[in-house]
């Protein structure tokens, strides 16, 4: 099988036909297609706040761009480093459009993503706290007994999980919400430390588009859930949601970067555990921002 892999890219300036249609240029601007000509050989800085200008416009383009984000792992990052960018859906936006309807579908599916003192179940998915009302009882009892710093900040928390396990679920969701975003570049640079042959933007917009679509499949296996009425995850929609996500990131690893089954797997174990590394320490942000807004 032949994969596309990430082509050189053309800088503008040398190359006065459109990427996208093939067409001459004469200006930033393609005349044909209407593509803008960019250069992606500058600092990232530059390249995100061109990005961020374009950020919230939504189109029509979103057909266009799910068939071959589901179809084809892998495809899109290829065509935007390509210079093929027009006729889809920038990865910026295409990843904020499914991370808030992931989390819109956690809201509405009555999902807890933090789950307080469960009881006889073997799995828990989400965020597992366990809090003892006797040891709280006798610490309260005990004037002279020097609470611990991680029971200091575990203090609202333990309140909050008591009184109203409802509104802590919210709040964390809520924070995580926003604090996901920074596995996105963490991701990327896991990929430029296993693939240091392709530039760091390379890597970010294919972290993007995977997210997107795991994003994508983890929304399907709500609707899978809910379907069939299974509460707190423990239908099969999350488990299938996770093979599929680990089948995707096989095919797209491998259309991208071009590498062997062999070393896409070892690499694939590699970004697996630094990606869990990294959810740890998000989960651990979210839950510090959790305890100051209570």
């Amino acid at each position: 099988m032949v994969y596309d892999m990430i082509p050189d890219i053309p800088s503008p300036h040398e190359d006065l036909r459109c990427p996208n249609c093939s067409e001459e240029v004469s200006g930033p601007y393609c005349s044909s297609c209407g593509q803008r000509q960019i250069d992606l050989d500058r600092p990232f800085r530059e390249l995100a706040g061109e990005a961020m200008e374009s950020f919230l416009s939504f189109d029509a383009r979103i057909l266009k761009t799910l068939w071959p984000l589901v179809r084809r792992p892998g495809l899109l990052t290829v065509e935007f480093m390509a210079g093929r960018r027009v006729r889809y859906v920038h990865p910026f936006k295409l990843y904020f459009a499914f991370s808030v309807l992931l989390f819109v579908a956690l809201a509405f599916s009555g999902y807890s993503v933090v789950r307080v003192n469960p009881e006889n179940e073997d799995r828990v998915t989400g965020v597992r706290l366990e809090f003892s009302d006797e040891t709280v009882e006798e610490e309260a009892d005990d004037t002279s007994a020097e609470q611990s710093i991680l029971g200091k900040f575990l203090d609202p928390v333990g309140e909050l999980a008591k009184n109203d396990p409802d509104r802590l679920n919210r709040i964390f969701t809520d924070r995580l919400a926003k604090s996901i975003i920074l596995l996105v570049p963490v991701f990327a640079a896991f990929l430029w430390l296993l693939y240091r042959k392709h530039r760091y933007i390379a890597h970010l917009v294919f972290s993007l588009h995977l997210h997107s679509f795991a994003f994508m499949a983890l929304v399907v296996g709500l609707a899978i859930d809910g379907a069939l009425r299974a509460a707190e995850g423990k239908g099969p929609g999350n488990a299938l949601a996770v093979l599929v996500i680990a089948v995707y990131s096989f095919l797209a690893l491998r259309r991208v970067y071009g590498q062997g089954r062999i070393f896409t797997v070892v690499k694939m174990a590699g970004l697996l555990i630094g990606y869990l590394v990294a959810l740890i320490a998000t989960m651990i942000l979210t839950l510090a921002l959790t305890v100051v807004t209570v």
